[in-house]
């Protein structure tokens, strides 16, 4: 049995852990990504629980490899928005290396490229490319309700099965 985790380290994001029995057959788990609303002037903003975060990898253990979206400041993101998707990048990192699960970081073009997604043209609105990446994973996982923020999870989750020896020819 092998173990893949897919994980979108934003606030927003999940673990998603693709289990691939001896026989082929496969099951998807879908975890969002442990966090707590704070009080932030008259709003409210969501932080990482790193302990939850830290005890959803040791639930999901054993994992044969994780693959990590890789982050970074957009143009237009805010100095707070730039800063927080840095702290979780780095955050699910240092828990990957201290729970020693081996992961690999893999720039969004190149998974979604691996599981079939065509490549989107410059300036293509974020939703419309989340809203491939979802049907995309919906079809491949049709008993499993995927949202939206969750599905970057499991398609990378995908990815690193087909990258690391999963048979793509077998039905999930």
């Amino acid at each position: 049995m092998r173990r893949y985790l897919g994980l979108d380290p934003g606030t927003t994001g999940a673990l998603a852990l693709l289990t691939v029995a001896d026989d082929g057959t496969q099951a998807l788990s879908v975890t969002p990504t442990p966090c707590d609303w704070y009080q932030v002037g008259t709003g409210k903003r969501r932080r990482y629980a790193v302990a939850r975060c830290a005890d959803a990898l040791g639930l999901l253990s054993p994992i044969s490899l994780a693959y990590v979206e890789l982050q970074s400041a957009r143009p237009r993101q805010g100095v707070a928005s730039s800063f927080q998707t840095g702290f979780g990048f780095g955050m699910w990192i240092a828990l990957l290396t201290a729970l020693r699960i081996p992961y690999a970081v893999i720039p969004p073009p190149r998974w979604r490229a691996r599981v079939g997604l065509a490549a989107s043209p410059k300036g293509t609105d974020k939703k419309v490319i989340k809203t491939a990446v979802r049907l995309a994973a919906c079809r491949r996982f049709p008993a499993v309700p995927i949202n939206l923020e969750h599905a970057d999870a499991v398609m990378l989750a995908v990815a690193a099965a087909l990258e690391h020896g999963l048979d793509d020819r077998r039905s999930a």
